[in-house]
């Protein structure tokens, strides 16, 4: 699989002090000056803009070292993604949701969100199908402009 498609972790040091501002911006009672400067610290630290609703309320769908993990995702548009990448990809998916890696499972997501004209790639990976076989059903309704709801 090419490089630019591989899931990279962020060194913990950045983790834990993107961490620390997305505390910042998530905290209810926080002014909008402060808010700000953490917005700013955090796109510095992870090189891509973010907006304080990235953040809202994040202990409700996930935790603290999982969203600090996913604010350095930065998955690529890939207009040549190959059916062996895309295998690669899926099988990647699996083992990460398997593992409970949520930064990992959602880089490989957007890279398929991005790269192939589906809404539901998650409504395609199936645990229990051949990777194969999902990836033919992936290529097949990106081919058809079929959306699996």
């Amino acid at each position: 699989m090419r490089k630019e498609l591989e899931y990279r972790k962020a060194d913990r040091d950045k983790i834990e002090r993107a961490k620390d501002l997305i505390e910042q911006i998530a905290s209810p009672g926080e002014d909008e000056k402060t808010v700000q400067a953490a917005l700013n610290e955090l796109g510095e630290l992870t090189g891509r803009q973010h907006d304080k609703t990235e953040f809202a309320e994040y202990w409700g769908r996930t935790d603290l070292d999982s969203i600090a993990e996913q604010a350095f995702v930065q998955p690529s548009f890939v207009s040549d993604l190959t059916r062996e990448e895309l295998i690669e990809i899926i099988e990647r998916m699996k083992k990460a949701i398997v593992n409970c890696d949520d930064s990992e499972m959602m880089h490989y997501e957007e890279i398929l969100h991005k790269s192939l004209p589906l809404t539901d790639v998650l409504g395609h990976v199936d645990l229990e199908k051949d990777n194969a076989q999902i990836a033919d059903e992936m290529l097949a309704a990106a081919k058809s402009g079929v959306i699996l709801l």
